[in-house]
């Protein structure tokens, strides 16, 4: 069985949901809290094209209340190449 993979803007979408904050408010978090410059259409391009920065992703996540994690999978069985 193959793994699907959520995209970033279904994260987003997903967080936004739960927190009932448009797009356009949470544009407007990032440049008042972030300092960030940034327009609801830019930010929706950039959940669009997939090109939000690992940082972006971070700013978005900490303003909507979650944190990002990585946590190390301890059944890794290495990269399978030689």
């Amino acid at each position: 069985m193959t793994e699907q993979k959520i995209s970033v803007r279904e994260i987003v979408k997903m967080m936004l949901l739960r927190r009932n904050i448009s797009l356009s408010a949470l544009a407007k978090g990032l440049n008042e809290k972030y300092g960030y410059n940034i327009t609801q259409p830019s930010l929706s391009r950039k959940l669009i094209n997939e090109t939000v920065k690992w940082s972006e992703f971070q700013d978005i996540a900490a303003l909507l209340g979650y944190k990002v994690r990585l946590d190390e999978n301890k059944h890794w069985s290495g990269l399978g190449v030689e």
